[in-house]
């Protein structure tokens, strides 16, 4: 892989690293996640609650709030509509619980993936009328629902959005539209996920009836899960929510569910990171809304009994291990379709279609676009109708470039990096012809060639203790405030040994120093690393490994090359 270092001019950093009074490779760090000032490299270090933003600065924040505490004063019949995905269900989770409180007559409703799609449905719709409720929130979904919000109003049933995704030209006819995406928005900032801009819904509803902010915070488990599993940027507020969310669980201050669901990801809440969501539990909760009904994922999350915790954990479990079946059966059969299509003269983008099962489609798309470093549309088509699932490399805009495309397309959402869509079976070759094209002309060749984006270089020396403390500060780490990668030049490596016939075991030495390397699913560096008389240069992320009782700095090696002069 190419090694991408930051285009941050050396004088700035001089004169950064005088005002932040930090070293030369730290304050390169920080400038790399673009702080720039002393205010934002106190936001970024302050570890309290007190710098989330005021909720009443987005817009529709004091109606919406108003609209909430009418209904729940007159008893209304309120139903919170949520999404099958993650951050759908923590949101729905969140102001289901909390609205709970305030009115015995909320309910909710989570769409089923397979029958109704993403978003706010019809279906949906006539489930409220016959339901008699007055008021729909939706969590994680609605802004481009106008059909769908003016069925509801027609039957005399207002609505109030609460999403995150991007507008089209207009918005639905919703009484309230809180979104931080809207196109007039002056909200500080945008990158709110679904469960993000609930958590400023309630935040809100606290002050305007407590004067604190204070009862918000205990949904914080759930917005760190939502916001973790959604994959936004991992900055400003964001952040704070999942770092406070975090603390939460880690002190197991959070729902018994979560709990519960950890044990039987055989994990420790003491250890909780944003990978360990995105890996462990993300794939779980959202196992039940692609394999069948995501409302099972709310039943555990809301819960306060235990045992109904520990047998819907049970449950998730086993729906995520048939979802990784499943998965691995269409993997096969997509990267099959690739080698057919396409052979080895790979164009820029890829569209591919089959009788697959929607619920995994997004997650082999992910994986075809690691494998392949391209941005990637799997159809699952049934009866006619194709269900996408898109994700996307560094530089290229799914959403705008499906914009391009809407003409073939019979409905589509999302973000830069991933994106959903609906389009008939007839169309899927127009598609992707306009697909491809687009890609042809907005996609360079080198942001085709697979690269590793490397902070800094450093010195081994520099790898040490006080490097742990910096990079601990900095957590958690997720989109857009990675972990950071290293490079260290020149080192010789020592006790090459093979693990499980795949990964590397190996130290490294330069100047009297030595650090332990593990290399995951690197077998094909063997030989570079074998032989103690020849340097090679790494990339790498240091880490702290703990074995019976004593913590020691290990390497994880991401790339490995022979050092030249």
């Amino acid at each position: 892989m190419k090694w991408v270092y930051p285009d941050i001019p050396g004088d700035d950093v001089l004169e950064y690293s005088k005002q932040f009074r930090l070293s030369y490779l730290y304050t390169s760090i920080l400038l790399n996640r673009k702080i720039r000032s002393k205010d934002a490299l106190e936001r970024y270090f302050d570890k309290s609650s007190h710098s989330l933003y005021d909720p009443f600065s987005m817009l529709d924040m004091d109606k919406a709030v108003t609209i909430i505490l009418e209904a729940c004063k007159e008893r209304k019949k309120i139903l919170i509509y949520g999404d099958y995905d993650v951050d759908g269900v923590t949101a729905a989770s969140i102001l289901y619980l909390f609205l709970r409180k305030c009115n015995e007559t909320v309910y909710y409703y989570i769409p089923e993936r397979e029958k109704e799609g993403y978003g706010v449905s019809l279906e949906g719709i006539d489930h409220a009328i016959e339901q008699d409720i007055d008021l729909i929130i939706t969590c994680d979904c609605g802004v481009t629902a106008h059909n769908e919000i003016a069925y509801a109003r027609q039957h005399g049933i207002d609505v109030i959005v609460t999403d995150h995704h991007e507008q089209t030209d207009s918005l639905p006819d919703a009484l309230a539209i809180l979104n931080p995406k809207r196109r007039e928005e002056s909200y500080p900032f945008r990158e709110l996920c679904g469960a993000g801009v609930v958590f400023k819904l309630v935040e809100a509803i606290c002050l305007r009836r407590d004067g604190s902010a204070e009862k918000a915070l205990q949904y914080l488990d759930l917005v760190a899960i939502g916001t973790a599993a959604d994959i936004v940027p991992l900055v400003d507020e964001n952040r704070c929510l999942v770092r406070e969310g975090l603390a939460r669980i880690r002190r197991q201050e959070c729902r018994v569910g979560i709990l519960e669901l950890f044990n039987v990801c055989q994990m420790d809440t003491e250890d909780i990171t944003v990978i360990n969501i995105v890996f462990g539990l993300a794939p779980r909760l959202n196992a039940v809304g692609r394999m069948g009904s995501a409302s099972r994922a709310i039943t555990l999350l809301t819960t306060e009994d235990r045992h109904t915790a520990r047998q819907y954990s049970i449950i998730l479990n086993q729906e995520n291990e048939e979802r990784q079946k499943v998965e691995r059966t269409v993997t096969r059969e997509a990267i099959g379709q690739v080698r057919e299509k396409y052979g080895e003269d790979l164009p820029n983008a890829l569209v591919l279609s089959g009788d697959w099962h929607p619920g995994v489609i997004g997650i082999v798309s992910s994986k075809i676009k690691d494998m392949l470093n391209r941005p990637v549309f799997l159809i699952a088509v049934k009866e006619g109708l194709g269900k996408g699932s898109g994700r996307s490399i560094d530089d290229f805009d799914l959403h705008a470039a499906l914009s391009g495309c809407a003409e073939h397309l019979s409905g589509f959402g999302g973000h830069q990096m991933a994106a959903g869509l609906t389009v008939e079976e007839a169309k899927i070759p127009d598609f992707e012809e306009a697909f491809l094209a687009y890609a042809g002309k907005h996609i360079r060749q080198d942001m085709l060639e697979p690269g590793i984006h490397v902070d800094a270089n450093v010195e081994i020396e520099e790898i040490n203790t006080s490097m742990m403390e910096f990079l601990k500060n900095m957590e958690p780490f997720g989109p857009e405030n990675m972990r950071p990668k290293f490079s260290v030049r020149g080192v010789s490596p020592h006790n090459a040994v093979i693990l499980k016939e795949k990964h590397l075991k190996f130290s490294v030495k330069k100047g009297g120093i030595s650090l332990n390397c593990i290399a995951w699913n690197m077998l094909r560096f063997f030989e570079l690393v074998m032989d103690p008389s020849q340097q090679v240069d790494m990339v790498f992320v240091p880490t702290l490994n703990e074995w019976n009782g004593l913590k020691r700095i290990q390497l994880v090696i991401k790339d490995i090359r022979p050092h030249i002069e």
